[in-house]
């Protein structure tokens, strides 16, 4: 028996995820593993709330002092988030 129309496991999945829009879900959840390992252990604890929308992430930090340290490295955050994920996916970054 000749098996025909054969594909690759990855591309399958690719035709799956784009069948079933789940690109922009998994996109967040990329960015927000991205977060963690960029700000340090320290940063992801005080990180209470994520949001990404049109290449603008927003976060609320609850330490004063590590949002005003975070504000200081923000151009630094993002290139390290954009070099991370591989492409220019963070524009901005909002600390609230």
């Amino acid at each position: 028996m000749k098996r025909e129309n054969t594909q690759l496991i990855s591309a399958v999945i690719a035709e799956f995820i784009k069948e079933e829009r789940l690109e922009e879900g998994l996109q967040r959840a990329r960015i927000f593993k991205a977060w963690d390992i960029v700000v340090g252990e320290n940063g992801a604890r005080a990180t209470t709330n994520k949001f990404f929308r049109d290449g603008v992430l927003y976060c609320a930090v609850n330490s004063s002092i590590l949002r005003t340290q975070m504000y200081y490295r923000k151009e630094e955050i993002i290139h390290n988030l954009n070099k991370m994920l591989g492409g220019v996916l963070v524009h901005k970054l909002i600390l609230k």
